[in-house]
């Protein structure tokens, strides 16, 4: 008796639990009522149930009303989901971009093959469903398809509410929103992520998304040199649960370093651009990135290096920074060939304070640090010379300890 009231409590726990990870747990069927509306509802039971007999824990309602009052009460009352199991598949079109929180499901509106949507179907809210034994038969222009659940054969009626459960136990299963969860379905979808006018996406393959939910889809990583600065540009495709990036450098034989970091859209269906200028460039000409992208639960991956080699077309020294600065600042200065170089600091009359730097250095971006906190308030003046005696080059500029 103890150890099968012990079973007991276990199962309660676990059910506790999924129903407080489960991410859609609201669910409206919108129709006219009856049993078609019925069928919709078990249909997307049985998509929920489709990939393991997993049970959803959440609230399923039928509401016999217009798709407008649908969408009124849904955002009223925090719904994810609208399954529409009557016609009106232009009127979801028009009402879906007023509420972004919820996403419709619509059937293609024939049992016969002829067109469901005309528009952008890539970036629409609604999702077009249809239906077919072997493949899809009641329309093209839609987003995935399945077996009709409860004909068992190929009536688009049924299928929008079957590929809204499978939609909803990926999102809940992954942790993910549902538009991240349709973002999964398609790039790995019996389509192989590809667009097809008669099938959609394809069928959902729920095992493919579970053992490689490909998070963050990187399409493109490219460096270039920049008024003496190196700019990173990348794009990614998709997003799901993307915290951001980390931006990382290498110079020669040292350790990777992290210089940087880029916020990411968490979950995204659309490209999104993102840059990153790297304006401290030191103690090399070639530099070597690679962006470190973080999930939200702290799982990362690496992306592909890209190399840049910063080839100075004249020497030049940078205005320190920062200016006024108290005590320290940072002096930059470019060369663009190997060489001697040496760096003094003045007062404001003449008088020479410190030599900072007399030796050789290579090609590149070099910087050095000032301290000043032995010296009082006022203006200085660096100076800097590059080869003996300064013939190469001669430079100065002037800096203000402010303490």
């Amino acid at each position: 008796m103890i150890k099968n009231s012990c079973y007991s409590i276990a199962f309660i726990i676990i059910n506790i639990n999924l129903l407080l990870s489960q991410t859609v747990d609201k669910v409206i069927i919108s129709g006219w009522g009856g049993q078609h509306d019925l069928d919709v509802k078990n249909s997307f039971y049985l998509g929920y149930s489709s990939y393991d007999s997993t049970e959803f824990l959440g609230e399923v309602i039928l509401y016999s009303q217009s798709l407008q009052n649908s969408f009124e009460y849904a955002e009223q009352n925090d719904y994810n989901i609208i399954i529409r199991s009557a016609i009106g598949l232009a009127s979801g079109i028009l009402i879906a971009p007023d509420y972004p929180s919820i996403i419709l499901f619509m059937p293609s509106g024939s049992n016969s093959f002829v067109q469901a949507f005309s528009g952008d179907l890539i970036n629409s809210p609604v999702i077009v469903t249809g239906a077919g034994v072997d493949s899809n038969v009641t329309g093209y222009k839609l987003d995935f398809y399945s077996v009709d659940p409860i004909t068992e054969g190929n009536a688009s009626s049924f299928s929008n509410g079957y590929v809204a459960g499978q939609l909803a136990f990926i999102a809940n299963s992954v942790q993910c929103s549902l538009d991240s969860a349709r973002v999964l379905a398609r790039s790995t979808g019996s389509e192989n992520g590809l667009f097809d006018q008669y099938s959609g996406f394809g069928r959902i393959i729920t095992e493919n998304i579970l053992t490689d939910p490909l998070p963050v889809e990187l399409s493109s990583f490219t460096a270039k040199v920049f008024n003496n600065d190196i700019l990173l540009n990348w794009q990614t495709e998709t997003e799901v649960n993307n915290y951001g990036f980390d931006i990382e450098r290498k110079i020669s034989s040292q350790d990777w370093i992290k210089i940087g970091f880029a916020e990411g859209y968490g979950n995204s269906n659309s490209p999104k651009k993102y840059s990153f200028k790297d304006d401290k460039l030191v103690g090399a000409s070639k530099f070597r990135y690679r962006l470190k992208q973080v999930d939200t639960d702290g799982t990362f991956t690496y992306s592909d290096e890209v190399e840049v080699v910063l080839i100075p077309t004249e020497n030049s020294l940078i205005q320190n920074y920062p200016n006024p600065f108290n005590p320290s600042t940072t002096l930059r200065f470019i060369l663009a060939y190997d060489d001697i170089v040496s760096i003094n600091i003045y007062s404001v009359l003449g008088e020479k304070v410190i030599n900072l730097t007399n030796k050789y250095f290579t090609a590149g971006v070099h910087e050095i640090e000032f301290n000043g906190s032995e010296l009082p308030s006022g203006i200085y003046l660096y100076t800097f010379i590059v080869g003996k005696n300064g013939t190469d080059h001669s430079e100065t500029k002037k800096m203000m300890l402010l303490k």
